[in-house]
C-alpha cells in the first residue's frame, strides 16, 4: 500500500509544521478562553493578538531562511540525473525503495522490482524534490 506524503512535510518538515500548529492552537485557545470566561482578561486578548502575527512570522521565516536557502545552495536537480547507484531498500514497480547515490540515501521509484545491491540510474525526480525515478541498469 503506497502512502503519500504531504507537500506540507516535505518541503518543511515535522518539527516545523509542529511548532506553527502548536503556536496557533495556543493562540486560539487564549482567544476562546478570553471569550469564554466570565471576567473580561485582557491579557488573554493581548496574548492571542500577539501570538497569532508570531505564528505567520514563523511561517514566513522558515519558508524564507531554512527551505529556499537551502535547498538552492544544496540540491540541484541537474546533478543527479545520468548518476548510478546502489540499491539500499529493495521495492516493487512503483512502490518505494532507497539507494545510495552520489554517498548520499534517496528514495526513489522504478518501473521494475529492485533487489538490495542492485544498480540504478536516475532518470528523473519527482516533483516533491525527494523520490527520484530510476531505472534498473544491473
Amino acid at each position: 500500500m503506497r502512502r503519500e506524503v504531504s507537500p506540507l512535510i516535505v518541503k518543511y518538515g515535522y518539527r516545523t509544521l509542529a511548532i506553527l500548529i502548536l503556536l496557533a492552537i495556543f493562540s486560539t485557545y487564549l482567544l476562546t478562553e478570553y471569550f469564554l470566561s466570565g471576567e473580561k482578561n485582557t491579557f488573554l486578548l493581548a496574548l492571542s493578538i500577539i501570538f497569532y502575527p508570531i505564528t505567520i512570522i514563523l511561517f514566513v521565516g522558515f519558508r524564507l531562511t531554512v527551505v529556499d536557502r537551502i535547498h538552492k545552495k544544496y540540491f540541484h536537480n541537474e546533478t543527479l540525473i545520468n548518476k548510478s547507484g546502489r540499491v539500499s531498500k529493495e521495492s516493487g514497480v512503483g512502490i518505494k525503495g532507497s539507494a545510495n547515490i552520489s554517498n548520499e540515501e534517496w528514495s526513489f521509484i522504478c518501473d521494475s522490482i529492485t533487489n538490495k545491491g542492485d544498480t540504478v540510474e536516475v532518470v528523473g525526480i519527482l516533483d516533491d524534490n525527494v523520490t527520484l525515478m530510476v531505472k534498473k541498469i544491473a
